[in-house]
């Protein structure tokens, strides 16, 4: 018998293909054997887990009021720039803030919002600005991180939110404020801070954390740049 046609050793060969867009489809396109395979739920889920952390870059998006989708694959594994398009509302102004995890972490501040969306399945869950948070993104800018917990070879749905701005009301004590959302438990935690360390401020201009850099997860850590009358890192 070919090894094509144990039905045990199929799925373990198939779900060796290289994670671009094109290989599952063309796979489906072999058989109806193949096709029943590569659409199940379960060998689709066990595809992801295996090439997750080394997926292909598909694109990037621009950062502007529209987030346009820019393909860097050729043909046949080119995606449509309207495939990952965001819809937008009355109102709405979009700033990307960081992506992580296959999803995209977006700013509306003239709703006070954050949208968390994921761009292959069009998902997307709008979250009001936490109070502590929004009293502050009225003044200064805001930045953030999405994260999604991958639970022991889980692929887990829930996310976290952390947001960081900087308190600039009192320029003597000088603070970083952030505060986490957890799509398990649908609420924000409680607002924590940190003092800025004063030999590191230049000038009475306000501090920003820079939303021209996103955050870098280095272990469990999140870090982000300060910027405009600082160099630092919070």
């Amino acid at each position: 018998m070919s090894p094509l046609e144990d039905d045990d050793l199929l799925p373990e060969i198939l779900v060796r293909l290289p994670p671009q867009p094109s290989s599952l489809p063309r796979a489906s396109a072999v058989c109806k054997r193949w096709r029943l395979l590569v659409s199940d739920p379960g060998f689709s889920r066990r595809f992801r887990i295996r090439h997750r952390r080394s997926p292909p870059l598909l694109g990037f998006f621009r950062r502007n009021n529209g987030l346009p989708f820019v393909p860097t694959l050729d043909a046949p594994d080119r995606v449509s720039p309207g495939r990952f398009s965001l819809q937008r509302g009355d109102g709405d102004r979009f700033m990307p803030l960081g992506c992580r995890h296959g999803l995209v972490l977006i700013s509306n501040k003239p709703k006070n919002q954050i949208l968390v969306w994921d761009p292959v399945t069009g998902d997307q869950r709008r979250l009001v600005l936490p109070p502590g948070v929004a009293v502050h993104a009225e003044k200064t800018s805001i930045n953030g991180a999405v994260l999604r917990a991958h639970a022991a070879g889980d692929d887990a749905q829930h996310f976290q939110v952390v947001l960081v701005v900087a308190d600039n009301d009192d320029e003597q004590h000088r603070r970083a404020l952030a505060c986490a959302y957890s799509s398990e438990t649908g609420a924000w935690g409680d607002l924590v801070s940190t003092q800025l360390p004063p030999d590191v401020i230049m000038s009475d201009a306000p501090t920003l954390v820079s939303i021209d850099k996103p955050a870098v997860l280095v272990g469990d850590s999140l870090y982000w740049k300060l910027a405009w009358n600082m160099d630092g890192i919070l």
